[in-house]
């Protein structure tokens, strides 16, 4: 949390009478604060260029110091060796740089099936924190057609296999080996294996396979990208150059 809250802070004695100023201030440096010592070891570059119009020459930056629990930590955790080669999936970098960002395409769905043929709107959610994708289905007034909840719930969206859709089991996020066969009283002994040897890769909908025009197949339905909003093509802008 916050240390020292904003406010004026007076020198250490004897000056206690006068307060600290962006003099007295720079780069590999002690400061004391109300009878704490502090070192700073760096700063931003507004800062640097701030002090550098002001007329200060800065300090080389200097390191800081190490943590000698941190270090005897990182020496055990070295040092220990996995009985099992467990799957290490990282997505937490994803989720922390893409948190909350949602790409929002405009989409149509000409439903062969119905009655009289009239397109379905629909708005697609991208989420780029886990690459997941919810679809709405936007339902005009007097219509005639019952609101739902949602026309995809929120899950990865899979494309279609060469051979269409896998059954249920054929894929599965882990693959087990059976290590050692059924032992005494039927205990059988059983590792993850890390390099999912034989599991079927499946392809799942990412941002590259989504723009304006294109059709994506949801579960044998045929889904027309029309539109999107702002933030979505300044997405595809930055990111694709598109």
């Amino acid at each position: 949390g916050t240390i020292v809250r904003r406010h004026r802070i007076p020198l250490p004695p004897p000056h206690e009478d006068q307060f600290y100023t962006i003099d007295h201030f720079n780069i590999n440096i002690e400061v004391i604060l109300y009878a704490r010592r502090y070192k700073i070891i760096d700063c931003d570059q507004f800062t640097k260029n701030f002090l550098r119009k002001m007329g200060v020459r800065l300090n080389p930056p200097t390191g800081c110091p190490d943590d000698p629990y941190t270090k005897e930590r990182q020496k055990i955790l070295d040092s220990m060796k996995p009985l099992r080669p467990y799957e290490r999936i990282d997505t937490l970098k994803q989720f922390l740089e893409h948190n909350g960002h949602v790409l929002r395409f405009f989409c149509v769905w000409d439903d062969p099936e119905s009655m009289f043929h009239d397109p379905r709107e629909l708005v697609l959610h991208y989420y780029l924190s886990d690459d997941t994708i919810d679809i709405k289905e936007v339902v005009p007034v007097n219509s005639g057609r019952d609101a739902v909840p949602l026309f995809l719930r929120r899950d990865k969206l899979p494309k279609y296999a060469p051979t269409g859709l896998y059954q249920p089991g054929t894929i599965t996020s882990r693959t087990v080996l059976n290590v050692f066969g059924k032992l005494v009283g039927n205990r059988g002994r059983y590792i993850l294996d890390n390099r999912k040897t034989g599991a079927v890769h499946q392809e799942f909908y990412r941002d590259s396979d989504l723009k304006i025009g294109a059709v994506i197949n949801v579960w044998g339905r045929k889904i027309i990208l029309c539109d999107c909003d702002e933030f979505t093509k300044e997405y595809y802008r930055t990111k694709y150059g598109i």
